[in-house]
């Protein structure tokens, strides 16, 4: 049977993803402890969740959880409309029960539901022939990456880290530094930046971004619909996706003092500036991005990288950026044909806030957790002093605004 996710199938969710281990696997505490700290503020109780479009799980005739799937709700609009969306995400299915197709199944009916558009941005191989199976489509200008390689040698020592091989990083940095030294002299041109131009910047507070946000995803034909609540709710999470230092958010002026657009980064431990949303108009969008190639140069990132936006490609290739494909799909779901040429024409916005990349529960989830069990701390704390009397969902989201900006 498949049935809507509700609070009471938390319990169970630990236990349903230990048995990719084993059938009779117990959970760890870990596992735990990040179902229940952050898995019901993703699936339970978001910004405009729609109790027409839950999550999905299917249940054994013991009453018993053999699968899921995950769906949260969005504001978007086309054309000046508004439309209903959601994120599908968290689809996992009990090994012993993989021959009865629930995997299919409950994608199956999750394409079935009211909303207009689903999308899933990190999706995997098999997830992908699933989706096309089912008579959906992949976005393929939003499964590319730009990269812009500042320090050569000590971004390849960075990607060796990833692939844990510890002991050859820690001999190689003085060497990887030296030959950066020898490539900028030999082959500048490749990790060259443009002229710095003498533009101002300031924090990007969420008053700034939902005052300007419409100007400049004016020229796109899908794009989300902001307000403070749900910016809130996704800055709060931006910490979460690497691991690393604080995200930074730079809304960049002209002299002048005309705001041109603005970048969300994160420095990741490995140096690498992982860029979550930048927006611009095009005339504008070549200072921006200069100034946040100049900025992260400064902090000593050895490259650049985020999600292509097809109406600035040339941009990106202007300043010999690397375009490759992520490792993951973008895939989409629309019963409108108008929608899905949004995506094929390049003029949807989507961004790391619209799609999965701060709704994830498993990157950097031992710092999620901690954040989640501070909030609930200083949640008890504030109520137990009568301080104010707030409700719990926005308790929760003002307290990650502020120990963000602490």
């Amino acid at each position: 049977m498949i049935r809507p996710l509700t609070s009471a199938d938390i319990p169970q969710i630990p236990r349903l993803l230990a048995t990719e281990q084993g059938p009779h696997v117990e959970p760890s505490p870990h596992l735990r402890a990040v179902i229940e700290n952050l898995m019901p503020q993703l699936f339970l109780d978001t910004p405009h969740a729609d109790p027409e479009m839950p999550g999905l799980v299917s249940v054994g005739d013991d009453g018993r959880l053999t699968g899921m799937i995950g769906r949260i709700t969005r504001r978007m609009e086309f054309r000046g409309q508004p439309i209903r969306a959601a994120v599908a995400c968290e689809l996992f299915v009990d090994p012993a029960h993989r021959s009865q197709m629930l995997g299919v199944k409950l994608l199956k009916k999750m394409m079935a539901g009211p909303q207009d558009l689903l999308f899933s941005d990190i999706a995997n191989e098999s997830s992908r022939k699933i989706w096309m199976g089912l008579g959906g489509a992949i976005a393929s200008w939003y499964g590319l990456t730009w990269v812009k390689v500042l320090q050569p040698a000590q971004f390849g020592l960075s990607m060796l880290r990833n692939r844990r091989f510890g002991k050859l990083i820690s001999g190689g940095r003085p060497l990887a530094a030296l030959a950066d030294r020898v490539l900028r002299q030999s082959c500048g041109r490749l990790t060259q930046l443009g002229p710095e131009l003498p533009l101002d910047s300031e924090r990007l507070t969420p008053e700034l971004f939902l005052a300007h946000f419409k100007k400049f995803s004016a020229e796109d034909e899908l794009r989300p619909v902001y307000d403070r609540e749900t910016v809130d709710w996704i800055w709060s999470r931006l910490d979460f996706m690497y691991t690393g230092g604080p995200s930074e958010k730079r809304l960049v002026r002209s002299p002048t003092g005309e705001p041109l657009g603005w970048y969300v980064y994160q420095m990741t431990d490995t140096r690498i500036v992982r860029v979550s949303q930048i927006v611009a108009l095009p005339k504008t969008i070549g200072p921006v991005l200069d100034h946040l190639l100049h900025e992260s140069a400064r902090q000593g990132a050895v490259a650049v990288s985020g999600r292509v936006i097809p109406r600035f490609l040339q941009a990106f290739t202007d300043r010999l950026c690397i375009i490759r494909p992520r490792s993951s799909h973008t895939l989409i779901h629309a019963r409108d044909p108008q929608l899905l040429e949004a995506f094929a024409t390049g003029s949807a916005f989507l961004s790391l806030f619209e799609s999965e990349g701060p709704l994830q529960l498993w990157i950097n989830s031992p710092l999620a957790v901690e954040r989640q069990r501070n909030e609930r701390a200083a949640s008890k704390f504030t109520s137990a002093n009568e301080i104010t009397v707030e409700p719990k969902r926005v308790a929760v989201v003002e307290h990650a605004a502020r120990a963000l900006q602490r």
